[in-house]
């Protein structure tokens, strides 16, 4: 039975980030990953790839994102993972979003956010300008990769450094305190750090219903347009004012939010809001919506909600011809508070993004979590 001074359970991106940070912390240390599948299955390759940083709460979320953005941009570096965009545009087609967005500008202290009026998009990103937005909210430093390649290069890359192993095709069924025990074998450990993600009904599942953490399900699209632009960074519409929790507390929200639940009844009772990122064949992936139950989601995807996000990207981007190429169902879990992170001794943890944002935070979270569990 072989030791390892840490053993992780989950190869997503808080499992990566924690291997990341621990072999950063301690270069000697002994690391095995473990996953249930061939390969990362899971919420970490079934997102835009989209790092956010703007319209996160302020504070400790969208300090975890910024951090996160720098071990990305390490990490792009090193394991040759390509950016494919820069930068996030907030489209204000309504004039109830306007003040929000003044308001969220005085807010974030970032002195590289822009609220460009038309006239400047239009000098700025001319494809964005033609459906004639009253404003739109400009922040650099988002990023873009996909999160296809990225997590498989990431995997890749650690595998390749000494005292850092992977274990696919191994579900642990048990944890025994100082050991895991799968089908197949039993592997000891000095510090465990569990990362499951959305597998909400294996270890840790007692934990999940106490705190009610939740499945949450996303209709995910991605079309080819028919004509060839550069989008120029990744978009959000006037809808993100429903979720994103940097802005429910400024003035004028509620005054926004009647606007939108009179205009998009439908969107809103399906959790829509859009966002769009291109790929490097000029593809680009849209969505989401959000749907949420205490077990499985059924398999069955319904054609009105896609038409819905299509629809909505139609009037927001003015794309009217395309092809849909794929479509697909997203998740992750979510949970009351946006992290969950429970220690059951100082040896053993359980860390899990529980909200949509764990490509944007979860490095810098799972940084964190291994400093206090290795420390």
């Amino acid at each position: 039975m072989k030791n390892y001074d840490l053993v992780i359970v989950g190869t997503g991106v808080v499992g990566l980030g924690a291997a990341i940070a621990a072999k950063k912390l301690k270069p000697k240390i002994k690391i095995l990953l473990i996953d249930r599948h061939q390969q990362c299955t899971g919420a970490s390759i079934r997102n835009f790839g989209f790092i956010t940083i703007t319209g996160l709460e302020l504070g400790i979320m969208q300090k975890r994102a910024l951090r996160s953005k720098e071990i990305w941009l390490d990490m792009c570096k090193i394991a040759k993972i390509p950016i494919h965009h820069r930068g996030l545009y907030f489209l204000a087609h309504h004039l109830e979003t306007l003040p929000v967005l003044e308001n969220y500008l005085e807010a974030d202290q970032r002195s590289n956010l822009k609220l460009l009026s038309l006239s400047e998009l239009e000098k700025q990103n001319q494809f964005l300008y033609q459906t004639k937005p009253h404003a739109a909210l400009y922040s650099p430093d988002e990023l873009r990769i996909e999160p296809r390649i990225a997590i498989p290069k990431i995997t890749n890359y650690l595998s390749k450094i000494k005292g850092i192993d992977f274990l696919w095709n191994q579900d642990v069924i048990e944890d025994l305190g100082n050991a895991l025990r799968t089908p197949k074998k039993t592997i000891s450990y000095d510090k465990l750090f569990l990362a499951t993600g959305n597998h909400l009904q294996g270890l840790g599942r007692d934990l999940f219903l106490k705190h009610k953490v939740q499945n949450c399900r996303l209709h995910m699209l991605k079309i080819k347009p028919d004509q060839s632009f550069k989008l120029g960074g990744g978009v959000m519409s006037d809808l993100t004012l429903m979720r994103y929790p940097g802005y429910q507390n400024l003035d004028f929200i509620n005054a926004a939010h009647r606007m939108l639940k009179k205009n998009y009844k439908k969107e809103i009772q399906n959790g829509i809001h859009l966002i769009a990122v291109q790929c490097a064949d000029g593809s680009l992936i849209i969505g989401d919506s959000h749907h949420y139950t205490d077990h499985e989601h059924l398999p069955f995807e319904s054609e009105i909600i896609d038409q819905q996000i299509l629809s909505l990207m139609e009037k927001v981007l003015g794309i009217k011809n395309y092809t849909v190429t794929e479509r697909w169902i997203g998740h992750y879990p979510s949970g009351k508070d946006d992290y969950f992170q429970h220690f059951y001794d100082r040896d053993r943890v359980q860390a899990v993004v529980t909200t949509g944002i764990g490509m944007s935070t979860g490095f810098a979270f799972a940084e964190e979590t291994i400093e206090r569990l290795l420390n």
